[in-house]
């Protein structure tokens, strides 16, 4: 494997992880009443959104969870190189950038839409890196 692929793999790898931690860490703003202005002011900057730390904080386990999936599939990836493993690590982020992505930009959320915007690059890159590892 080139050290190319080698070093995507390794990124690739904490993924996952870092999205169950954040997750985990979003569903806990739920009961932390310090955080609520916080996040509101993140994330509530536009006057279309009505602000509710409930549903901030239920968006939490379906990160997380996202997060253990990703896990499993980049392991089982990494385990056994794969072009169907691939495709399922592509999907995962075909279908979530630009749903998320233009839901930011309706409602107003413009640092959400930039952050997605360098997260699938990133992404797509490292996948791009990992694609070589799979028989051809």
């Amino acid at each position: 494997m080139s050290a190319q692929a080698n070093l995507s793999a390794r990124i690739l790898a904490y993924v996952g992880p870092v999205h169950i931690v954040g997750g985990l860490l979003v569903f806990a703003t739920g009961f932390v009443p310090v955080a609520h202005p916080l996040l509101e002011s993140l994330l509530a900057s536009s006057g279309e959104l009505t602000w509710s730390p409930f549903f901030v904080a239920i968006l939490g386990p379906t990160i997380a969870s996202w997060g253990v999936l990703f896990t499993a599939v980049v392991s089982q990836f990494l385990s056994s190189p794969s072009k169907a493993l691939w495709k399922a690590m592509a999907w995962s982020v075909a279908i979530w950038a630009p749903l998320d992505t233009a839901l930011c930009l309706y409602f107003g959320i413009y640092g959400g839409a930039i952050v997605n915007t360098a997260v699938v690059a990133t992404l797509t890159v490292l996948l791009i890196n990992v694609r070589k590892m799979t028989s051809q």
